[in-house]
Order: structure tokens, then sequence, then C-alpha cells
């Protein structure tokens, strides 16, 4: 089964779930450059959902998912981050998820962490990929978040000018 089509079958089965429970989320980071076009491999799909790690309805949602848990939900920090996160595997696809209600990132010019999504929930494109329906963080605040990073990698900012059109 080729790449895309193994992240067709993982986005499937998270986006069901995702609406099975209500829940408004978005695709960020690297996927989301890669249905904008930037010519770049799949290598996990990012999620960032409108909810707190303490809801009951997120820990349900991690229930439903618990047999494909391949990294439980932890408090991640390093130079960039400071949020929880939890893994899953479908299809041969790592899929992160995050909570909004807890996302913070490292504000260089402020050296401190600051709430990512400060002005509640993110401008989003819908974009047609492969078939579905995906709701995909604007490339605004994608190439944000990107250059927010203390830690960059060449990756990030090949999607950075893939994203600006460059």
């Amino acid at each position: 089964m080729k790449r895309e089509q193994q992240a067709v079958e993982a986005l499937k089965v998270i986006i069901s779930l995702l609406d099975t429970y209500k829940f408004k989320w978005v695709i960020t980071g690297g996927f989301a450059s890669h249905v904008y076009g930037v010519k770049r491999p799949i290598t996990d799909i990012d999620f960032d959902i409108d909810t707190s790690k303490d809801s009951p309805d997120f820990q349900a949602f991690m229930k439903d998912l618990q047999k494909f848990i391949t990294q439980p939900l932890e408090h991640f920090v390093d130079q960039n981050y400071d949020n929880y996160t939890f893994e899953v595997t479908l299809h041969d696809i790592v899929v992160d998820i995050c909570p909004m209600a807890e996302m913070n990132v490292y504000d260089k010019t402020a050296s401190k962490y600051v709430h990512f999504y400060e002005s509640g929930f993110p401008a989003f494109e819908e974009v047609l990929w492969n078939g579905l329906k995906l709701n995909v963080l604007s490339k605004d605040l994608i190439i944000k978040n990107k250059e927010m990073l203390v830690w960059q990698r060449e990756s990030d900012m090949k999607d950075v000018r893939g994203l600006r059109g460059g």
C-alpha cells in the first residue's frame, strides 16, 4: 500500500472518531504542508483538537483508540513546545494528537511559553485531498508556528518556502 493510501486509511479512522465526539480539529505540521502541495514525504499526521486533556470526551476518545496507542498521553516539553500529546499508529502511519487547551509554544521574543491558539479556534482551510475533506491549519499559522521554533530543521524551512510559493 503506498504511503498516501495508508494516510487516507488512517485519516478515515481518526476523522470518523473525531466526528463521533463532535470535536473541532485541524491538521497541522508537515502533513498540512504536504496537503497544501509542498513536496515532502509523509512522515506523520498532526492533529490539534479543540479540547482539554482532562475533558471526559477526550478521555473517552483516547479509550476508543487504546488498541492503536503507541505513545500514551504525556506532558511534552522542549525548547519549542510545552503541551500534551499522544500517538497512535494506524495503517503504518503515526498520528500525533494534541489537545489545544494545553498547547503552548516558545515565543523567542517574549522568552517564555505562550498559548499558540490565543484567539480561540484557529483559521483553517477545508481542503479536498484524495477524496477526503480535511480541516487544514491556515498557511499563515503553519508558517508562524514553524518560524517561531527555536530549533528549526531544514524540513521546517522548506515547508515555509513551499507554503510561500518559493
